[in-house]
């Protein structure tokens, strides 16, 4: 039987642990309900991450078919293209983040996908470089509250424990997009010469209109929260409220706006050592997702097969990423699967700056290394911040640092890989991105001993401590019960 009960009747400081404990939800009616979910929600909020994923990475698989020719565009100014797609994204991801919350992501995350849209659109008909350089920051200016507007909608609807799977069914859409994006490629550069208008363009007026389309469904049927959700009915909607009192009593805290969450968020050092491994991550992600055309093709072979032999690379490497956010999942463990990603990766990477060039069949299986190793390094890096910080704002703001500082990698990564050595190899972006998933290693080790050591700590508190800690204020993750997943 279930225990209904008043949010509004709980302690302000805390929860009580044994009103948590003493409420029943109906399993197999809590299973419905996340199915009801995943199918709805999830799928939905994918589908918005696969539309920006397409049209961002569009440029890449636009710049080995003509691209460049047609716009007069050398290889430093596609550089410079991809560069100022993150002019506009960096610095307006953390206002993102706390708009959220204010405006309402149903209304916020359609608007951005029409913008967004609308000018991936337009690039179809730019015949020059300034345009296209606009169109990039317009892009970026629009892409960047999407991500913290998906993240802070799934974190209401799912607990902690349930959270890295729904977030791998995000994260599929990077490799989708990297796929499929070769596929689509593939497919619309057949359209080349149709109505006078070359195969790259139809690219982006083929995925921008459909990108239109789902704009629109995110729009009519876009959830801010369980209350106002169309595919929940009354009795589900009780069931997520029981819910959140059972499983979210740090998460949820503090959900009305207070400076002081925001300044919690900065002077956290969680959310530092986090932000660092999501910038040399996306150092990798970046690259992959951008130039792993280019890195296929210095293979030797032609635009055409490139676009079909990068699709398998992504497909292999989202599948394995859901298999292992799953048992991430099971397990509660994060950093034990994302310390053998990491190294993973650096083995491919390493495979791709030193075995010869000849060696085209070892090349080419170091992208299966590559891709697979740094999307459970990365798509855990960004549950595992997600589960580390309690309090509606203070996680808004980890969010928004956390993508800030790790699209910083955008600003280099047009710069490591415009130059290619006399063998064709792009040396100098293969290099610094092993060096960076070494780097990773290390940072997620720290992280790992950080948490681990925090949880010792309140583990060791005495009754008095702990209600010490409770009298000092101390709310959220840095409540005394709080236990922090490693």
């Amino acid at each position: 039987m279930e225990k209904h009960i008043n949010p509004t009747d709980l302690p302000n400081k805390e929860v009580s642990t044994t009103i948590n404990e003493n409420i029943f939800i109906d399993p197999a009616k809590e299973r419905k309900l996340l199915w009801k979910c995943d199918l709805f929600l999830t799928s939905l909020l994918t589908l918005a991450f696969l539309s920006a994923y397409l049209d961002r990475s569009n440029i890449g698989n636009a710049a080995i078919a003509g691209l460049l020719p047609d716009l007069n565009m050398n290889k430093q100014q596609l550089a410079n293209a991809v560069l100022f797609f993150y002019v506009t994204y960096i610095p307006f991801e953390l206002p993102g983040s706390l708009l959220v919350k204010k405006v309402r992501p149903s209304r916020l995350l359609p608007i951005f996908v029409l913008g967004w849209s609308v000018t991936c659109l337009g690039v179809g008909f730019m015949t020059n470089v300034p345009q296209f350089y606009a169109s990039r920051l317009l892009i970026g200016l629009f892409e960047s509250g999407m991500y913290p507007a998906l993240a802070i909608t799934l974190t209401t609807f799912y607990t902690r424990e349930e959270q890295a799977r729904r977030f791998a069914y995000l994260y599929l859409s990077v490799g989708l997009s990297g796929g499929l994006g070769g596929l689509f490629a593939f497919a619309l550069l057949k359209l080349d010469g149709t109505h006078g208008i070359a195969g790259w363009r139809w690219l982006f007026i083929v995925e921008g209109a459909a990108s239109i389309g789902i704009a629109f469904i995110l729009w009519l049927c876009m959830p801010d929260n369980y209350q106002n959700a169309k595919f929940l009915n009354d009795e589900d909607k009780e069931i997520c409220r029981l819910r959140a009192i059972k499983h979210d009593q740090y998460m949820r805290l503090n959900e009305i706006f207070d400076k002081k969450e925001v300044v919690k968020a900065f002077k956290d050092k969680k959310i530092w050592i986090s932000s660092s491994i999501q910038f040399f991550g996306d150092i990798l992600s970046f690259g992959i997702s951008t130039f792993m055309p280019s890195i296929v093709r210095s293979l030797g072979f032609d635009s055409v097969i490139t676009q079909l032999l990068i699709a398998p690379i992504f497909f292999v490497g989202v599948a394995i990423y859901i298999a292992i956010s799953f048992w991430s999942d099971s397990a509660q463990k994060r950093s034990y699967f994302m310390v053998p990603g990491a190294l993973v990766t650096a083995l491919g990477y390493a495979l791709l700056s030193f075995v010869p060039m000849k060696n085209r069949a070892v090349l080419y299986f170091a992208c299966y290394l590559v891709v697979p190793g740094l999307y459970v390094m990365l798509g855990l890096n960004y549950v595992w911040m997600l589960n580390s910080h309690a309090g509606y704002y203070k996680r808004a703001t980890a969010i928004g640092i956390n993508m800030t500082v790790g699209n910083c990698a955008g600003l280099i990564i047009g710069q490591i890989y415009k130059k290619q050595t006399s063998e064709g190899r792009y040396l100098e972006g293969t290099a610094t991105s092993l060096a960076s998933a070494l780097t990773c290693v290390c940072l997620i080790t720290i992280l790992f001993l950080y948490k681990k050591r925090q949880n010792s700590i309140r583990d060791a508190l005495s009754l008095e401590e702990r209600q010490q800690w409770i009298d000092q204020g101390r709310t959220g993750d840095a409540h005394p019960d709080f236990r922090f997943i490693l």
